[in-house]
């Protein structure tokens, strides 16, 4: 998916947080952008830059799908933390240093 597409399917979350109890790293950190509600909403909301703190918290899913079947928006919810981590590590989106 590009960047746009990206965007809009995580902008089809309902923030329901259904998807966070399935989550093995929300359920450790207990941090909501180590979640994937976090991840969905820092992705729905990118601007062209990210703090170090959502960098993180995109960089530690797993990409084990175990949301995917929580949400009830149906929403490809791992796909798309993978193909946004892609624009990452492709270097098209940099990370801001603040």
């Amino acid at each position: 998916m590009n960047l746009a597409e990206l965007k809009a399917e995580a902008s089809k979350c309902q923030f329901c947080g259904f998807c966070e109890y399935a989550c093995p790293t929300y359920r450790s950190m207990r941090m909501r952008h180590f979640g994937p509600r976090g991840r969905i909403n820092l992705i729905k909301n990118f601007d062209g830059e990210l703090s170090e703190a959502a960098y993180m918290g995109i960089m530690t899913c797993l990409v084990c799908r175990a949301c995917d079947a929580q949400c009830p928006a149906g929403i490809k919810i791992a796909e798309v933390i993978h193909d946004f981590k892609a624009y990452i590590l492709e270097g098209k989106i940099y990370k801001n240093k603040r």
